[in-house]
């Protein structure tokens, strides 16, 4: 019988971020979840559509550095999106809070609240009638300290 170890993630007992594999998961996945809400509140304005829901579909290739420029992560999700017009703010804000809640996973030691996105970079330009392209950068918090920067490259998706 063989023994086995396992080193826990001790992100979330230190409050801090360890690099290890799940908190980085959790750190990208975060990342993703603020592209995708800042395209939900800015594409309506660059779209050509007037009248309905917006339906948008894109791509996201997201990369995530540390301090030192190395990098941590990337990925490439595809998302679609059915956008309507709000009127009450708060309606969004509990929706938004709804979604976060319902869509976290325990299989990681942090939870997508323990971040936190600063943007230094939004460039969005109109990509047909249902679509964006551009890029979104900034900064990456967790437990308010620098975890690096990331970047999100967008294109219209299929």
């Amino acid at each position: 019988m063989g023994i086995v170890m396992t080193v826990p993630c001790r992100s979330y007992s230190a409050l801090a971020f360890d690099g290890c594999p799940s908190c980085v998961d959790a750190a990208l996945e975060a990342v993703e979840q603020a592209g995708m809400y800042l395209l939900g509140r800015t594409a309506p304005g660059l779209a050509t559509q007037t009248t309905g829901p917006l339906e948008m579909a894109y791509r996201m290739s997201v990369r995530l550095f540390d301090d030192t420029d190395e990098e941590l992560a990337t990925d490439e999700i595809e998302a679609e999106q059915a956008i309507e017009a709000v009127s009450d703010y708060d309606e969004l804000a509990e929706a938004w809070a709804e979604t976060a809640q319902d869509d976290e996973e325990s299989s990681s030691s942090m939870r997508l609240d323990d971040f936190q996105t600063v943007l230094d970079r939004l460039q969005l330009a109109p990509a047909g009638p249902r679509g964006v392209s551009g890029t979104i950068a900034g900064r990456l918090f967790g437990f308010e300290r620098s975890i690096g920067r990331f970047e999100i490259g967008i294109a219209p998706g299929l």
